[in-house]
């Protein structure tokens, strides 16, 4: 766990631009990755906000919004000498902006980045929902970043030769529940800038979202999300772990806490020995291997393991385990213990690394590649919430509850939390909770515990 957190933070560092773009910002790998994408930024934005300055964090925003579109669009790559105005990526950045509030709560940023937020959100609303059904629209199967899966040929079978060229539409479940996390952040925001009419018109677009998604996404047999179709507003019934974003949010309640269980912890769907595959196993042309219609592809999404998918499971699971079932905790801690074990080659402590995705049964990365040191999810943002329990909330109160993963010993010392550093030391199923060298609780690890902290 350690050696991983550390060099998880090498690989960041590594890929940090200072001085190349207008503000400071992390990369999303080597090679032809080694600049700003969108995809990625909201990763970055949870990883960095970790550290005492949120200058990173904040600017692997600001960068995308100094280049916003004139649609309200951000594009999906930012070029050292040029911006790639025909790319665009789905993402969530209205999670993001908040969960570096709850650590770095600044108003000044805040200001900065609501009226690009509100634009973006705009631009969903007009070209990516023109039936105003509140699901938004996918394009291309690159937007999403997960190209190469049956989810696009349900809907085109020709899907999977369209690069970046539009062509399909596809209602898609992560587009959806992303642009319900930028309507949360907006009517946040806005009640932060004491803009109470517009906080309340995004508090209800954020419930006229949740109502759509309730309504046509949910398959009441399946138990399950999915895709639409809006030719047919039929759902596409392929199941992939985009499916289970709704339980990132408070979209999904424990009426759908069933099928959440029955199938992301199926043997024959997603729970491999190395889960979670972006494609169900049962799926057709599901390949763990890495191929796509019998030919190995570079970023196949149709049955690999991605640890950005890992890292949405893993905020779906605690979702759910805080909300509608404690039992489920044990298993999270497993699964982010199997995510990082995943990333150390042939289990060698001395090879730790981050390829883009894994074979889900055996755990191998996808050497053939050549693509290691990749920042694509969000490890260390898992590791401090989960692993060492520190879960800053936007009310106010830091919620100290770290996952019983039978670890003997775990210490983290200067946490950054507003104004004050947090130390956490775990010892067996113990734990204690110091904030600026103080002592302020015990407890043991299976009994979270609420702190007020005064700025």
């Amino acid at each position: 766990m350690e050696r991983f957190y550390w060099y998880r933070w090498f690989g960041m560092r590594l890929f940090m631009m200072k001085d190349a773009y207008s503000f400071p910002c992390v990369c999303e790998g080597p090679a032809y990755f080694r600049m700003p994408i969108s995809y990625s930024a909201q990763c970055h934005m949870l990883e960095t906000r970790w550290m005492n300055n949120p200058e990173v964090a904040e600017g692997s925003l600001l960068n995308f919004i100094e280049n916003q579109e004139e649609n309200g669009s951000y594009p999906g790559n930012l070029y050292p000498i040029d911006i790639d105005r025909k790319s665009f990526y789905h993402a969530d950045f209205g999670t993001a902006i908040m969960e570096i509030y709850k650590v770095h709560p600044d108003i000044d940023f805040l200001q900065k980045v609501y009226p690009s937020l509100v634009k973006y959100a705009e631009y969903f609303d007009r070209e990516r929902d023109p039936e105003h059904s509140y699901l938004y629209d996918v394009i291309d199967q690159m937007e999403t970043g997960q190209e190469f899966m049956t989810r696009y040929t349900s809907v085109d079978e020709k899907a999977d030769l369209q690069m970046e060229s539009g062509g399909i539409r596809l209602k898609g479940v992560d587009a959806t529940c992303y642009q319900y996390g930028n309507r949360k952040a907006l009517s946040f925001i806005a009640e932060k800038l004491e803009k109470e009419s517009e906080a309340k018109k995004w508090r209800e677009e954020a419930g006229k979202i949740k109502k759509a998604v309730l309504k046509l996404m949910w398959d009441e047999n399946e138990e399950m999300f999915f895709d639409v179709n809006p030719e047919t507003w039929k759902r596409t019934n392929i199941k992939a772990a985009v499916c289970f974003y709704p339980y990132i949010y408070d979209i999904a309640d424990e009426s759908h806490l069933n099928g959440f269980v029955r199938h992301l912890f199926s043997k024959k769907e997603f729970w491999t020995s190395y889960p979670v595959p972006a494609t169900a196993l049962n799926e057709p042309l599901s390949s763990s291997f890495g191929e796509w219609k019998e030919k190995r592809m570079n970023c196949p999404w149709n049955g690999r393991t991605w640890p950005m998918t890992n890292s949405h499971i893993a905020e779906a699971l605690v979702n759910v385990a805080s909300k509608y079932d404690k039992n489920l905790k044990e298993k999270i801690g497993w699964f982010i213990k199997r995510t990082i074990e995943m990333m150390f080659l042939d289990g060698d402590l001395e090879y730790p690394n981050t390829f883009e995705h894994y074979n889900p049964h055996s755990g191998k990365p996808c050497l053939y590649r050549g693509v290691n040191d990749y920042q694509h999810s969000w490890i260390v943002d898992l590791i401090i919430k989960y692993v060492c329990g520190i879960q800053p909330q936007l009310d106010g109160t830091l919620i100290l509850d770290p996952l019983p993963l039978g670890l003997k010993y775990l210490k983290i010392d200067h946490a950054p939390y507003k104004e004050n550093k947090v130390k956490v030391i775990l010892e067996k199923n113990k734990f204690r909770v110091y904030l600026d060298g103080i002592l302020k609780e015990e407890s043991r690890i299976d009994e979270g515990v609420i702190l007020q902290v005064e700025v």
